[in-house]
Order: structure tokens, then C-alpha cells, then sequence
């Protein structure tokens, strides 16, 4: 999914099953920034920097966790297993069938996996934790019926379509932004030819994270948002969508959303040590890790910081992830 959900519709979401304002605001921030927390570039001091591998930090090194990959990387069977696997394509419960086949690691929209990373999650209390779960688990309704990794099962058009299925068929990428995209129709064919619509995903997905959330925090009951979740989906364009929730969120609680800019917890959290110029041309072009060391630096209070507690929560979410699915 998009922005649209993964941030505007997590907050009025989180806002009206008992979270307080800036509690709702790190768990938006987080779903969101699973899919903002990848190979960059970040603004920084002014500067572009990229995803900082590793970071000089009280006299040992730190490693960040990346929970997205946009670049040629995903080609790497790591990157699919270690980032698409664990943060947006969790394996569902086993019981998809595709041209007569099964496949344990193919997504299922609410699937009781990703329900237990959920749960888990909101048991911690940790707002960062809750986010990143909430990402995965509402990817389990667009990225439904594919799998993280580079095989057949995910070849959405018939192999004569030969521009349409040249794409690495890695997640959904042969059907391109359309499974992300609440307002768009699509045709599965792995599935037949009825066009898929994706708002009645998406309001799957609202209603299941409600309750679930409001089991856990209370809050409004379902009966009393569900018309307003509808007016919501329904619309068509992506904006329009965002700013009906935000006057949705105005009118229950009195209160703007937040604006997200995804460079502001790593702009927060770290700081170029050197300038000379050129620097930033340099690093973007060549993505030098050891530049990446040595021209940015955790800022004071580093451990305290949003960037910080979302890649500890990340590194948690991974282990979560692994436990569940050892046995697949």
C-alpha cells in the first residue's frame, strides 16, 4: 500500500482506538517509514546522503537494519528474505492454490501470522514496534497471493506477454504500483480474469487493524468509523483520500495530522562531521561506505532518538519474523 494508508489512515486508525497524539503520530511514522528507510538518498545538513550501513558510535560500530529496497539489490535472494520477507511479504497460513499448487510462503490477507507479529508487537507497548507491524500486516492484504522472492509462482501475465512478464518477478512487480494502490482495478491472471478491486482490500484491512488494535487499546467501537472509513476509500484520488481522512481526524478529535517528511528522524538523529564541497556529489555517485563513516556521525543523544528506537524495533520485527516462519 501507499502513503495514503501505511501513514494517513495508520494515524486516524491508531488515534481512534485509544492512542494519544504523539503515540499515534511514532506509530504512522513507523509504518510509513518502512518503506521510506531504504537506500535513500536523506537530506542531512543540508546534504544527500545514503542509507548509512554502519556508524562510528562509543567506540564500536553500529548497524542500522534497512527495511525497504527500491534499487537492483533486490535481485539479491538476502534482500528478499531479510527485507521483503519480514516487513511486506509475511507468509500466510498455506492454503492459497494457484494452478493446482500451494506455496507456504505466499501471502494471505489477515493471515495468522502476521496477526501474531501484531499482537506481539502491541504487547511490547513500543509505538515503533506497533508501526512496523502494522506495515506488515496491512501489506498482507495488497501483496496478497505473491511471495518475497524471485519465482514463477509470482508471473501475474502469461509468458507470450513478453514485455509485461520480462520484469524479475520478484513480490508483485510483474503487476507493477497496481496491488499498492487503493483506488486502482487490476486483473490477476494467475487467478482468471475478474478485475480485482482494491478498495474492498482496503477496507478488509481497516477493519481487521481496528479491531485488533481496539482489543489491545480501546477506544471507539467499529459501528461508529465504519461509514467514515468507507467515505474515505471510496474515493479515487490519492490526495482527495488524504485529505477527507485528515478532516476526518479534525472532526473526531479537533486535531491537524502531523506533516511526514521522511528525512526528519535521520536528519535528527545524524550529522555530516566534514564538508568540502563536493562531499555529497561524491557519496551519492559512489556510495562509498567507508565516506559513510567517516562524513556522518550520530548526533548527541543518538540512543534517545526516533531513527534509533525504529531500527532497534526493525531488528526486533526481524527476529519476530524468523522465529514464525522457521519452520516453512
Amino acid at each position: 500500500m501507499e502513503k495514503d494508508f501505511h501513514y494517513h489512515i495508520i494515524y486516524s486508525l491508531a488515534r481512534c482506538t485509544g492512542f494519544e497524539r504523539e503515540e499515534a503520530w511514532i506509530v504512522a511514522y513507523s509504518s510509513q517509514f518502512v518503506d521510506d528507510n531504504n537506500e535513500g538518498p536523506f537530506l542531512v545538513d543540508g546534504g544527500e546522503i545514503l542509507f548509512p550501513k554502519r556508524l562510528n558510535l562509543e567506540g564500536g560500530v553500529y548497524h542500522p537494519i534497512m527495511t525497504q529496497s527500491l534499487s537492483p539489490k533486490s535481485l539479491d535472494f538476502y534482500v528478499q528474505k531479510y527485507v521483503y520477507m519480514p516487513f511486506h511479504f509475511i507468509p500466510g497460513d498455506g492454503r492459497v492454490v494457484i494452478k493446482g499448487k500451494r506455496n507456504p510462503f505466499s501471502v494471505e490477507p489477515g493471515s495468522t501470522r502476521a496477526k501474531r507479529l501484531l499482537k506481539a508487537a502491541l504487547k511490547t507497548g513500543d509505538p515503533y514496534s506497533i508501526g512496523i507491524a502494522l506495515h506488515t500486516c496491512a501489506d498482507t492484504w495488497s501483496h496478497q497471493n505473491f511471495t518475497a522472492f524471485r519465482e514463477d509462482w509470482n508471473s501475474v501475465y502469461p509468458w507470450y506477454n513478453v514485455f509485461k512478464s520480462y520484469v524479475p518477478n520478484i513480490g508483485h512487480a510483474e503487476a507493477g504500483h497496481a496491488p499498492d494502490v487503493i483506488s486502482a482495478r487490476w486483473i490477476d491472471h494467475r487467478l482468471g480474469e475478474e478485475e480485482i478491486d482494491n478498495r474492498a482490500r482496503a477496507m478488509e484491512a481497516i477493519k481487521d487493524i481496528f479491531e485488533m488494535l481496539s482489543d489491545f487499546r480501546g477506544g471507539m467501537v467499529w459501528d461508529s468509523v465504519e461509514r467514515s472509513y468507507w467515505e474515505i476509500i471510496k474515493i479515487r484520488g490519492y490526495d482527495e483520500r488524504i485529505k477527507v481522512n485528515a478532516l476526518f481526524v479534525k472532526e473526531k478529535f479537533g486535531e491537524e495530522v502531523p506533516f511526514y517528511d521522511k528525512n526528519l528522524w535521520i536528519r535528527d538523529a545524524l550529522t555530516c562531521i566534514s564538508w568540502d564541497g563536493n562531499w555529497v556529489e561524491d557519496l551519492v555517485g559512489k556510495g562509498n561506505d567507508e565516506d559513510l563513516m567517516v562524513r556522518v556521525s550520530p548526533r548527541s543523544g543518538f540512543k534517545r532518538s526516533h531513527w534509533y528506537l525504529f531500527h532497534q524495533a526493525a531488528k526486533a520485527h526481524l527476529a519476530r519474523v524468523m522465529e514464525l516462519v522457521k519452520g516453512i
